[in-house]
């Protein structure tokens, strides 16, 4: 069975220009990342943001295949006791 990779490309915005101290929002978004099993494997800095790129491997997702959805089957209604039908006069 083969490896399963996924790779995700993340944009990380630093607070200074040309610096690589990132803002909170960015620190906390990698933070979360490493923490969920992602690993850091390419860096690229930018003026205003980081490029990073993050893989893990696994077991691939599963595929559930959905049932097809049958023909819908609604309940006749029955006519109504005094012989009036839906939709007539309201009440006087």
């Amino acid at each position: 069975m083969s490896d399963y990779k996924q790779v995700l490309h993340e944009r990380l915005y630093v607070r200074v220009p040309g610096t690589d101290k990132l803002r909170k929002t960015a620190a906390a978004r990698m933070q979360h990342l490493l923490a969920n099993g992602w690993r850091e494997t390419e860096r690229n800095l930018t003026a205003d943001y980081l490029k990073v790129r993050f893989e893990r491997t696994g077991h691939a997702p599963m595929k559930a295949r959905l049932p097809k959805k049958g023909p819908e089957i609604r309940d006749q209604r029955r006519p109504r006791r005094d012989g009036q039908t839906f939709g007539g006069r309201g009440r006087r």
